[in-house]
Parts: C-alpha cells; sequence; structure tokens
C-alpha cells in the first residue's frame, strides 16, 4: 500500500510540474570504461543555467564482467568549444560495488555526430579520479 501511494504521489507530483522532455533535453548513452560496462542517463538541470554552456545531471549504472554494479551520480558543466564539440567537468559522488560513497572528478568530452548520421547521436568520455583511484569511460548517445 506504500508503494502504491509512493507512485501516486511521485506520478501527481509530475505531472503538476509541468516538466516537458523539450525542456529537460534528456539523452541516454551506452558506456564502458574501468567501472564496467552499462549505461548513462542525462538531463539539463531546470534549477540552473549559466549564461553560456550547460549544467547536466548525470546516473550511471554499469556492471562489471563479475557481476558487481557501480553506480554514480554527479552535476557536469559543458562548455561549447566548437560546433557539435562540447567539454566540461563534473562533480559528484560514485557507489562503486555500492557499498560506500567516493568522490568523483571528472573532465568530460562531447561530440554531436548529428551533422554526420542525421540523427542525435554524440560520442563522449570522461577521465577523472574516484575516491583514490583513476576511472574512465567511452560512451555512444542519444539526446532525446
Amino acid at each position: 500500500m506504500r508503494k502504491l501511494l509512493l507512485a501516486l504521489g511521485v506520478f501527481f507530483g509530475l505531472a503538476s510540474a509541468q516538466v516537458s522532455l523539450e525542456g529537460l533535453k534528456p539523452s541516454l548513452a551506452l558506456l564502458g570504461g574501468s567501472q564496467g560496462f552499462g549505461v548513462e542517463f542525462s538531463w539539463r538541470c531546470l534549477l540552473f543555467q549559466p549564461p553560456v554552456g550547460e549544467v547536466r545531471p548525470a546516473l550511471d549504472l554499469a556492471f562489471t564482467a563479475g557481476g558487481e554494479a557501480n553506480g554514480a551520480f554527479l552535476f557536469r558543466y559543458y562548455y561549447p568549444v566548437a560546433e557539435e564539440l562540447n567539454v566540461g567537468a563534473g562533480l559528484g559522488l560514485a557507489f562503486p560495488k555500492f557499498q560506500e560513497a567516493k568522490l568523483y572528478l571528472r573532465l568530460d568530452g562531447e561530440y554531436g555526430l548529428k551533422a554526420l548520421v542525421g540523427a542525435p547521436l554524440f560520442l563522449g568520455g570522461d577521465f577523472g579520479l574516484l575516491g583514490g583511484g583513476l576511472a574512465g569511460h567511452l560512451k555512444l548517445g542519444y539526446r532525446f
């Protein structure tokens, strides 16, 4: 019963906020790297946007070959460097094996492939510090 009430509360809360997909500019990417293979979901931050560039929160979920799950939540700032090329930095928390939270600092880059393939695809990568070690990913994604 609690789960049903919680689901209804979330549904009606989102419906009353009148959030559109166009305003969120969500993206979904397949990624692979030091934390395993998985997906990354990101969207445009509605609370704050700088005059140049874009703030995009992101959720990462990846699985290693050994079956261990890793997750991360971070805020990234992207700055347009050239047409279809964005670079930026991110700060957040990573959850290796979902056991403990570790600070996650990373540099990101994304290149839009829309002009090449005619679809809103992008190719990207990131490299950074996860706790006391290095972490990196490559990703191929779709902007809705």
